[in-house]
């Protein structure tokens, strides 16, 4: 198969994985159709002088009124376009999107809740009230000045070379950090402030606190199948770049993220980020396109504030320009090439306020950041 076709495919990949989702989801949210048997009983009364108005919400201890379209306080889903079996696939899909993003549930309360928000890698839509510790613990990390994504040039604003070698090898690294949101409705702005432990193999150790990243989150849509937000992210480069603590230059990342609900246990996040670096090295630094995708699961549940879920991430790196040293080779190109994880992940929540988490990513690619990634996570919302 040829570049253009691999390219093709990879870039059309998670847009036919959306569509398909969407897709899903509607078909296992619609309930069945069709008449319903609704008896008179001491508890539900059927009103033969209904007009097709929707009825006022009794009080506790009323009476029910039912129709072919409503049963006491909840409304039933019309009969939608893509529920007919005679539809084509792309009329169905139109009205899946349609349902998606123009539905509209009057009962509908925005609030978080755990499976729209599991994942690891990707970052949640909904705007939150949270305070989170993280620990990551990257092991065989290689080419880490590529684009001066994770740190600067080697040998120019970033640490000097190992003895042998044009660049740092390989390194294993720490990295705690703390992550504080605040919200007030659709908007959040949040700070991360990480403290990083590089163990550079051949070129000795250090450690100090990083650089620092702020940002803003905005909610652009809610329904109670799916959740769209923009999000701003602004590296400061406040670390020692030269220790490998950071880039040594300014970056910028809008991201457009996602949340939609596949079923009442299941949801599916996405992301998709653009890093643009600002005032680095002409020659090294390079955008690239960030970019995941996770499937959470609710896998057990005692009530709305006590449950479980487990997650798989699919994430990658897609660098689009740049440089990076190659530890024979020298200065090499770094645009045109994907770096790809997979991993899973579980959380447990408690009392609605308290979670903690673990996951980890495995690199499927042949050069990489780190080989894989553990992460450690504990939240309290508030």
């Amino acid at each position: 198969m040829s570049y253009w076709s691999n390219e093709l495919l990879k870039r059309a990949a998670p847009l036919w994985m959306l569509a398909s989702s969407i897709l899903y989801a509607q078909e296992k949210l619609t309930p069945p159709t069709g008449k319903r048997d609704l008896a008179p009983s001491r508890d539900l009364v059927v009103d033969s002088a209904f007009t097709g108005d929707r009825p006022e919400y009794p009080d506790t201890g009323d009476k029910f009124y039912a129709s072919d379209d409503y049963i006491g306080e909840v409304p039933l889903r019309p009969l939608t376009a893509h529920a007919r079996p005679r539809e084509s696939f792309r009329s169905r899909l139109f009205s899946a999107m349609t349902e998606a993003f123009c539905g509209c549930d009057e009962c509908y309360v925005p609030q978080w809740n755990l499976v729209e928000s599991a994942s690891f890698w990707v970052d949640s839509a909904r705007p939150q009230n949270r305070t989170r510790f993280r620990w990551d613990y990257g092991r065989d990390m290689i080419l880490p000045d590529r684009a001066e994504y994770f740190w600067a040039r080697v040998g120019g604003r970033g640490p000097a070379a190992q003895p042998g070698s044009l660049t740092v090898n390989s390194l294993d690294y720490h990295e705690m950090s703390m992550y504080a949101e605040t919200a007030h409705g659709n908007f959040s702005a949040f700070i991360i402030t990480p403290y990083r432990s590089l163990y550079m193999n051949e070129a000795g150790h250090s450690a100090g606190f990083a650089d620092l990243h702020i940002g803003t989150k905005s909610l652009l849509h809610d329904t109670p199948m799916l959740q769209i937000a923009f999000q701003m992210t602004t590296t400061v480069p406040s670390a020692n770049s030269r220790d490998g603590l950071g880039t040594g230059h300014v970056s910028l990342e809008p991201a457009l993220l996602m949340a939609l609900a596949l079923t009442e246990r299941d949801s599916m996040q996405a992301q998709v980020a653009q890093w643009i670096p600002l005032g680095g090295d002409p020659d090294y630094q390079g955008a690239l396109l960030r970019w995941g995708i996770a499937w959470n699961r609710i896998v057990w549940q005692r009530d709305q504030n006590n449950l479980a879920t487990m997650n798989l991430d699919l994430v990658g790196w897609s660098f689009q320009d740049g440089s990076y040293t190659d530890p024979i080779l020298g200065r090499q190109r770094a645009n045109d090439e994907t770096y790809l994880y997979l991993g899973p992940g579980a959380r447990w929540l408690m009392c609605g306020k308290f979670e903690f988490g673990v996951g980890g990513i495995f690199a499927l690619s042949d050069r990489h950041f780190a080989d894989h990634i553990m992460r450690t996570d504990f939240t309290v919302r508030y």
